[in-house]
């Protein structure tokens, strides 16, 4: 039905979910209304004896239950006295919790949209890359070790001309425990071995030629790449759950983005004169636009 994809009733949707969940935010304020006691129901109860049955794997006695109520109670009194002198003024701590409880309830509310099978298709076929088989490298190298040479990098350059340029045959080079030669490996599998800068200039060059030096965190290498295996798409069928779960993870980063711009109209924002001197004009331009 096309009734349930209007982007009115999804925000509508929303704000049902985040009224529930300011409610939740503030039931423990709501418990310090004037004369009103601190109270423990059933499902604190309950709440407290799964939590600890999880952790020990057990259930309390009733020795031990009674204390984790009076240890609830404890922390109960002493957040309202804490409330009542104002404590939770300007905490940065209390913000950032706050903030985050309602960060999880916005990310939350992608879980009441279910793609259907055509987006996650249309999403496939413009993110194909992200669910294929990765591409893979051959190539040979030859090592330079600046522990043994004064100039490694310089050595490595004088081998990659003599290579390429006069035809002379491939210098020994340095003895490497992890060979000289690799066969179809993936760009993961190079970066664990010679570093993560190293795999992506590798993966950069064209097959064919020496190339370097090539920089790892071993010294220095001269390079020559002799196959390379495009990344292979994988069949729909065979990745549709990955295809939804990244789906729904972008999902959830648009409709955080597009609530926190929400917030921003709703309430405004200024920087005051010191605070636009510190950020530069800039900062203060890039602020303003988000």
């Amino acid at each position: 039905m096309t009734l349930f994809r209007e982007p009115l009733l999804h925000f509508a949707i929303i704000g049902a979910v985040l009224f529930g969940g300011y409610a939740w935010l503030r039931d423990e304020q709501a418990d310090a209304a004037a004369g009103e006691p601190v109270r423990i129901g059933e499902g604190d109860v309950r709440w407290l004896k799964q939590t600890w049955s999880s952790q020990w794997l057990r259930d309390p006695t009733a020795d031990e239950l009674k204390g984790l109520v009076d240890g609830l109670l404890d922390e109960r009194l002493l957040a309202r006295e804490a409330r009542e002198m104002g404590l939770d003024q300007d905490d940065t701590i209390i913000r950032r919790r706050l903030a985050q409880k309602l960060r999880f309830i916005v990310e939350d509310t992608t879980q009441l949209a279910e793609p259907t099978e055509a987006e996650l298709r249309k999403f496939y076929a413009a993110n194909r890359s992200r669910f294929g088989a990765p591409g893979s490298l051959s190539f040979k190298q030859i090592y330079f070790d600046p522990e043994h040479r004064a100039d490694a990098a310089a050595e490595a350059e004088k081998a990659l001309v003599e290579l390429n340029a006069l035809g002379e045959p491939e210098p020994l080079g340095d003895r490497l425990l992890l060979g000289n030669r690799f066969d179809d490996a993936s760009e993961l599998a190079i970066s664990g071995m010679f570093g993560a800068d190293f795999a992506r200039q590798v993966f950069a060059l064209e097959p064919g030629q020496w190339r370097g030096p090539v920089k790892s965190g071993y010294g220095f290498h001269v390079v020559f790449v002799t196959h390379r295996a495009a990344t292979a798409p994988k069949p729909f069928e065979t990745v549709r759950d990955a295809v939804a779960i990244e789906w729904r993870r972008l999902k959830q980063a648009e409709l955080s983005r597009d609530f926190l711009v929400a917030l921003r109209k709703k309430y405004g924002v200024e920087l005051d004169d010191n605070a636009k001197a510190a950020l530069g004009v800039a900062s203060e331009q890039k602020a303003a636009q988000k």
